[in-house]
């Protein structure tokens, strides 16, 4: 792989100039107002990152690798804005087509194969200054030092979205080659205390699971399942993506060990969440519906954790919404087939809760699927135990 320099190297600056020009005519042009609380400009810092048309900088036809991996910087945090980005969410279409097309015309004039390709080049040239910004702005009372001017939340902000925006455009097999970058920057973004940053990590890291070897990842996996037990009690508007970047990881990185001790501290965590707010309808349904991958790679070491999974489980089947209530007799359906419970003290009361859901069910809306799981893990449970049920 071309170091960033040389692969940079191939755009002399006035194709920089002539391909920023659009862009910067389009985000002058774009209204703004900072956030409120706020006296950062993320446009402000945007316009910083396209080359200035200064008779000071280098001769039109000399290469400038800061100034092409600023471009590509300015187009990544166009390119990750949407209406749900607060700190992005201001950036009209026009200029995120503009954006869209001047990094398609960077790599055709830096004879790239692609953007993918360009990208992988220039990782590592825009990763680091990435990193350093949402470091730089983390809390860390151990070595901040009095009166340290700390950049704006902001600025790490647009970082996690341009980072999160550069990973998802390179695929298998060459991002495995770039985990020794790209990882310890998406645990920087974990580690952080915004919900804006840690969420743009967490969805690097489910691209990055998807695009890498397990081998690939095995250097670095403790380190990512704890950062991800470390995020379980994070806000409930990062519920949901917690769980899915905690399964998609630990069944990713553990799937052949359901000995690992990282599946019992994963799960010990997430109940032990569960359990503080068992009536919280967002928290239990976004888990009922990831958890699956974890209980099928554990199997019968399910059997350790029974006692808090059937007392959140026999309160969630009288739940109000049929929702909660039909999820967690899929769950339950599959752990009986997992442990085949022959001798579980829980046998007898998941009958009796069984039975009384059943009767329950008669003013539900869904009571024909909830009576059709109901019978089929009764009779399930009968092969088990016998006639006795």
């Amino acid at each position: 792989m071309p170091h960033a320099a040389a692969a940079a190297a191939a755009l002399p600056r006035d194709t920089l100039l002539r391909i920023a020009a659009p862009l910067r005519d389009a985000l002058a042009a774009a209204p703004y107002e900072p956030p409120e609380g706020s006296s950062a400009s993320v446009k402000s810092l945007l316009a910083s990152l396209l080359p200035p048309p200064s008779h000071t900088q280098p001769q039109p036809q000399s290469p400038s690798v800061k100034e092409a991996a600023d471009l590509l910087l300015f187009c990544a945090a166009v390119g990750a804005a949407s209406p749900e980005t607060p700190a992005l969410h201001w950036i009209p279409a026009g200029l995120a087509g503009a954006a869209a097309a001047a990094v398609e015309e960077m790599a055709a004039a830096g004879g790239w194969g692609g953007v993918g390709e360009m990208v992988v080049g220039m990782m590592p040239e825009v990763v680091p200054p990435l990193k350093n910004v949402v470091k730089d702005t983390c809390v860390d009372a151990d070595n901040d030092e009095i009166g340290t001017v700390k950049p704006p939340k902001e600025h790490a902000v647009v970082a996690a979205h341009q980072f999160r925006w550069l990973v998802s455009q390179v695929n298998y097999p060459k991002l495995g080659d770039l985990c020794w970058l790209v990882i310890p920057c998406a645990l920087t973004t974990l580690d952080h205390w915004s919900p804006e940053v840690k969420e743009q990590g967490m969805a690097s890291f489910i691209h990055i699971a998807k695009n890498v070897k397990v081998t690939e990842l095995s250097l670095y996996e403790d380190a990512i399942l704890d950062a991800c037990c470390h995020n379980i009690p994070a806000d409930d508007e990062l519920w949901y993506r917690v769980v899915e970047v905690s399964v998609l990881l630990l069944t990713c990185t553990q799937r052949s060990n359901p000995r690992s001790p990282w599946y019992d501290r994963m799960l010990s965590e997430m109940l032990g969440h569960l359990e503080r707010q068992p009536l919280n309808k967002e928290r239990r349904i976004a888990w009922l519906t990831l958890i699956g991958p974890v209980f099928d790679a554990m199997g019968l070491f399910l059997l350790a954790h029974f006692r808090r999974l059937f007392l959140l489980f026999f309160q969630w089947m009288h739940a109000d919404d049929d929702k909660t209530v039909l999820l967690v007799l899929e769950q339950i359906h599959a752990i009986i087939k997992l442990t085949w419970i022959r001798k579980s003290p829980y046998t007898s009361r998941l009958v009796d809760e069984l039975v009384l859901l059943y009767k329950e069910s008669a003013t539900r809306s869904s009571r024909e699927v909830m009576r059709s799981h109901i019978l089929e893990m009764l009779l399930l449970l009968q092969k088990m135990q016998g006639p006795a049920i």
